[in-house]
């Protein structure tokens, strides 16, 4: 009989609206009964209730609860818990739990931890906010346990990670709407997807496709005269645009950043025609740029909000081989189509994502 409100339960989920990721995750794992606890358990890979706990819930309840051990799963908690205070961390995991479950409309059963006051924190802040020796409340939702050794852990986190990239997936086919996801586990999934990179790997990436380079007898090498034998003759790339964001929401530490990864490209990849662009909720200014030394120069003026639509129709009109844009992404999503590659540079907002590629990196 347990199993079979397991199932209903289950199928439940799948009804629910909005419900994609969490259906996902919830049947990408292993549930199963185990008389040998409480309430429910989970180790960070698998799912078990007891059965006179699971069968004492309503049916709605019964929905909560798969989905508040799915999300420990989701989140992690057994594998990112590391050295601290067990009780204090399954309680914080279950407040952050609990209250996204609660916002998006399913019922808690009475066991469940909820304080409003938490709402929109991580579990670390939480833990943070907790007493340093709390009680263990009499009735605690489950349990959540030890993860493993290493080795387990990192195999864990591995098998997770798939699981959240393929729910996140199945969310956006959906077309669930915003807020579906933990915001905290977006933010997670967007790191996994689009992984901050250093500057001179994204140039290697998405330059060197462009960088031509072949064989050829325009210029011999002199050091095999009089065999002729060809040397490396580089074609070397076509108009790079380079938009940088001027607003006042990036800072002189992001300005700086910006003119040496501008000038890295100069002197590695050295483009035919460089134009660097200034904005903020215009164009301020558009320079030809050959040389280092011209870099230094350039005096960037701005400091207003942050519009983009101006720097989409210079592209648009421009057709650049390639146009990167240095920006903290503070600015409203026009739907105008941009007709021309672009690389949107983010260093301060994870949960970016605009036409074109988008690519987060360190400064």
């Amino acid at each position: 009989m347990e199993k079979q409100a397991l199932t209903k339960a289950k199928i439940a989920i799948l009804a629910a609206p909005n419900s994609a990721f969490l259906a996902d995750v919830c049947f990408s794992l292993t549930h199963s009964f185990d008389e040998s606890i409480p309430t429910a358990a989970t180790n960070g890979t698998y799912v078990k209730y007891s059965s006179k706990f699971f069968m004492s819930l309503s049916a709605q309840e019964r929905v909560f609860l798969i989905l508040h051990e799915t999300l420990h799963v989701a989140f992690m908690h057994t594998l990112r818990k590391g050295n601290k205070n067990h009780i204090k961390y399954n309680m914080a995991a279950d407040y952050v739990i609990n209250a996204f479950l609660i916002n998006a409309g399913f019922k808690m059963p009475k066991e469940g931890l909820y304080d409003k006051q938490y709402e929109g924190l991580s579990t670390e802040e939480v833990y943070a906010l907790l007493p340093d020796a709390p009680k263990m409340p009499q009735n605690l939702l489950d349990i959540i346990e030890c993860a493993g050794t290493e080795d387990e852990i990192k195999e864990a986190t591995e098998a997770v990670n798939d699981i959240l990239i393929r729910a996140a997936i199945s969310a956006k086919a959906a077309n669930s709407k915003p807020g579906s996801i933990p915001k905290e586990l977006e933010i997670y999934i967007n790191k996994l997807t689009s992984p901050k990179l250093p500057w001179h790997k994204i140039v290697n990436k998405y330059f060197s496709a462009l960088d031509k380079s072949d064989f050829s007898f325009r210029k011999p090498n002199k050091r095999f005269i009089p065999n002729y034998l060809p040397s490396l003759y580089r074609e070397g790339l076509g108009h790079i645009a380079i938009a940088v964001d001027a607003s006042g929401s990036v800072s002189d530490t992001d300005f700086s950043a910006f003119v040496f990864e501008i000038g890295q490209l100069i002197k590695k990849y050295k483009p035919k025609e460089i134009s660097l662009i200034t904005f903020d909720t215009c164009i301020k200014s558009v320079i030809k740029l050959t040389t280092n030394k011209e870099l230094q120069n350039i005096k960037f003026i701005g400091r207003g909000g942050t519009d983009v639509l101006p720097v989409i129709n210079w592209i648009n009109e421009s057709k650049p081989t390639l146009t990167l844009v240095f920006t903290d992404g503070e600015f409203h999503k026009y739907q105008t189509k941009i007709n021309s590659p672009v690389v949107w540079l983010i260093h301060n907002k994870p949960e970016f994502t605009y036409q074109g590629k988008t690519v987060h990196y360190e400064l």
